[in-house]
């Protein structure tokens, strides 16, 4: 794959590193968007029995758990500035909202 040309002529390119994504305000407004997801369908759960509602309380739950879950991993894998036991702890989160997420699936489904 080849780089992009420069802006103007003698400007270097420099890809953008992925690792400057990866900062910690951003896994934890991906966790934070994720569980407020999480937390707006299981109140909609709670005040409807719509079947509209609860399909859209099923998407909210869904995408909530992805959006949390995959920001922790990625902190946890991408990034070069977190110990071994950061990496560990955000990898036990992730799998922590991943099974908060099927058991509030199930509570939709019944």
């Amino acid at each position: 794959m080849q780089a992009s040309p420069p802006q103007y002529p003698g400007a270097p390119y420099y890809p953008m590193a992925t690792e400057n994504l990866l900062k910690k305000r951003y896994v934890l407004a991906l966790n934070a968007l994720g569980l407020l997801a999480l937390w707006l369908a299981t109140i909609i759960v709670i005040w409807t029995s719509d079947r509209n509602a609860l399909g859209f309380a099923r998407f909210l739950a869904i995408s909530g758990g992805l959006i949390a879950a995959f920001g922790s991993i990625a902190g946890a894998l991408g990034s070069k500035r977190t110990s071994d036991m950061q990496n560990l702890g955000l990898l036990v989160w992730g799998g922590l909202v991943l099974a908060f997420t099927i058991s509030v699936l199930t509570w939709i489904g019944r």
